[in-house]
């Protein structure tokens, strides 16, 4: 066998099918990643428009779509540039061209800190630090670079994960300020605590307090005499409740792109915003329940108490009752149409970030239409 022939051998179907042309096509197998390419596009354009009202940057985070395809669209639109959480997340988007890019995790070990050196040496790369240990990993980093590295002191606003309390930043700060290659150019925080509350009101208290933290951290740096040019905050949960009147100079929403059921529960979004959705087909009817083709390897485990672990789009009242790795079982309404065995709905996912690093590809849907193959470029760059 030639090399041709054997590559055409081992390439994934989904690459040497033609694309299906519409959600009822026989070659589109499930279950499968859907992307409304038109809310994707009114998403995209809603955030932009408000980061200009509150005077801010807008430097999304691209944990959540993982996609060179929606991080140039985010830029198009305004973006000053993006956020990932992982080396590999860097890797993928620095490959495709985008230059500014801002890693929101402390970069700990020497494997991790040798594939980012490539990346700082080229510049464009903004680090993120909560302690002097890991604040001098990337000091010898910057010596390797032969440049000076910006980083982000990270707050902590309290979600209590990583970052320093706001009272401490002073002290810290300066202590990384000092060391060799390395430039403090600002704070950052993650109130994703916002999670953990239910009313709007209580919401945006939680805003609040993540102003007030971040507030409170750039006086402490001001006053040891470092100066604070990038003050970086806000969710997709928390931007609309901070402007540059808060001291804030950028926000890193993720989640908006697309939406989920989570960010509809926590007033971020309205259901007719929810751009992705996962195509599963009725593999299985009882009296009593469906299953479908999605199970914990494509939904997740994530679940909420109102929504469950996600509802079929249309049908308010399902309810997904059970997940195993390949099944998903759920209920419906009493007013529900009647399910059969091949019959193909769309799940609302619940935390759609996971959702999409589960998948390869997605596709873009217009009017009902397959429009084109978007390719998850992270996919899978957890680390």
């Amino acid at each position: 066998m030639d090399e041709t022939a054997a590559a055409a051998d081992a390439a994934p179907a989904s690459i040497t099918r033609p694309l299906p042309a519409s959600l009822n096509d026989p070659l589109l197998d499930t279950p499968c990643l859907l992307i409304d390419l038109d809310i994707l596009a009114a998403n995209v354009s809603r955030m932009a428009a408000l980061a200009r009202r509150s005077r801010v940057h807008l430097r999304p985070h691209a944990k959540t779509h993982k996609s060179v395809r929606v991080a140039r669209m985010q830029l198009e639109a305004g973006a000053t540039g993006i956020c990932v959480a992982t080396v590999g997340e860097a890797e993928v988007m620095r490959a495709a061209g985008i230059e500014d890019i801002l890693i929101a995790y402390n970069i700990v070990g020497e494997a991790k800190l040798a594939r980012l050196l490539p990346l700082c040496a080229d510049g464009g790369i903004t680090l993120t630090a909560d302690s002097l240990d890991v604040a001098e990993g990337y000091s010898r980093m910057a010596a390797a670079a032969g440049r000076t590295l910006p980083v982000l002191l990270e707050i902590d606003s309290g979600m209590h994960r990583t970052g320093i309390a706001p009272q401490l930043a002073g002290k810290l700060g300066t202590k990384i300020a000092a060391l060799a290659g390395v430039e403090l150019i600002g704070i950052l925080t993650h109130a994703g605590h916002a999670h953990d509350v239910t009313a709007q009101p209580d919401i945006e208290a939680v805003a609040r307090h993540e102003a007030a933290a971040m507030g409170r951290a750039r006086d402490e740096l001001d006053s040891n005499g470092i100066p604070v040019q990038v003050v970086s905050a806000g969710s997709t949960i928390t931007a609309p409740y901070l402007s540059a009147d808060d001291g804030i100079t950028e926000i890193r929403p993720g989640t908006y792109v697309f939406n989920d059921l989570r960010t509809l529960e926590m007033y971020a979004c309205t259901p007719d915003q929810i751009a992705a959705t996962i195509l599963a087909t009725v593999v299985s009817v009882w009296p009593d329940r469906v299953v479908l083709d999605a199970g914990n390897k494509t939904l997740t485990m994530t679940s909420t108490q109102q929504h469950g672990f996600g509802k079929i789009k249309n049908r308010p009242d399902s309810s997904f009752v059970r997940l195993s790795e390949e099944h998903g079982v759920a209920t419906l309404g009493t007013g529900d149409c009647v399910l059969r065995v091949g019959d193909r709905v769309q799940v609302l996912p619940i935390h759609i970030c996971v959702c999409v690093d589960l998948q390869q590809q997605a596709y873009g849907v217009t009017q009902g239409q397959i429009a084109e193959l978007i390719t998850i470029d992270a996919a899978r760059r957890s680390r």
